[in-house]
């Protein structure tokens, strides 16, 4: 495990350190996703997007819920989602 630390600029980047980057295989141009957590800030690379998913594929399946029936359920909580920001 490695710890490093970086600073946000007034633009809200920040530099992930080099010897991270390099052990995730993080290149120039690398498109990641950034996920608030109640840990943390968690970023992953967009290609693990599989991985992330992972969890909702397992309850999906679980609840015996079709691709359509999740895709609906999908939307109904992005206007419930979006409604609560208005």
């Amino acid at each position: 495990m490695y710890i490093g630390s970086s600073k946000v600029t007034s633009k809200g980047q920040l530099t992930i350190p080099e010897e991270i980057r390099k052990k995730k295989g993080l290149k120039k141009g690398a498109n990641v996703v950034v996920i608030d957590t109640e840990a943390g800030i968690l970023i992953k690379k967009m290609s693990d997007l599989n991985a992330l998913f992972a969890p909702f594929e397992a309850i999906a399946k679980k609840q015996k819920l079709t691709p359509r029936r999740l895709a609906k359920e999908i939307t109904v909580e992005k206007f419930r989602t979006l409604k609560a920001f208005k």
